[in-house]
């Protein structure tokens, strides 16, 4: 339920979503009028920058990993449902504490920017 595989909301997200960086990670959000979760999201790794798909799905596992760890923060912080994707844009594959500090200064900013 929290995942979103929506094709159909995803592109919506890229066209018309509003996003933002904390290197090497970005989201992409957008708000929902009514969801079940307060936020949905989807991961992502380049195939432009991993060529083999066990990079990519490593990187991803670690993603969705840090992600849950700070899924209860998050979800007690905002207030509407979102729709989100979390892009990863380094070009190496990085430590599960690199990524846990990185997603937490990327949901830290962007609850300060939808809180606003």
């Amino acid at each position: 339920m929290e995942r979103l595989k929506s094709k159909k909301i995803i592109e919506q997200l890229f066209t018309s979503g509003e996003g933002f960086s904390v290197f090497p990670l970005r989201l992409v959000y957008l708000e929902v009028p009514v969801a079940k979760t307060p936020m949905q999201c989807a991961f992502s790794v380049s195939k432009r920058q991993f060529k083999k798909a066990t990079d990519r799905n490593k990187i991803k596992r670690l993603l969705r990993e840090s992600y849950r760890r700070q899924k209860p923060a998050l979800y007690n912080k905002l207030q509407k449902p979102y729709h989100g994707m979390i892009l990863f844009n380094g070009k190496k594959i990085p430590t599960q504490e690199q990524l846990d500090k990185n997603m937490e200064q990327l949901l830290k900013k962007w609850v300060k920017r939808v809180s606003l």
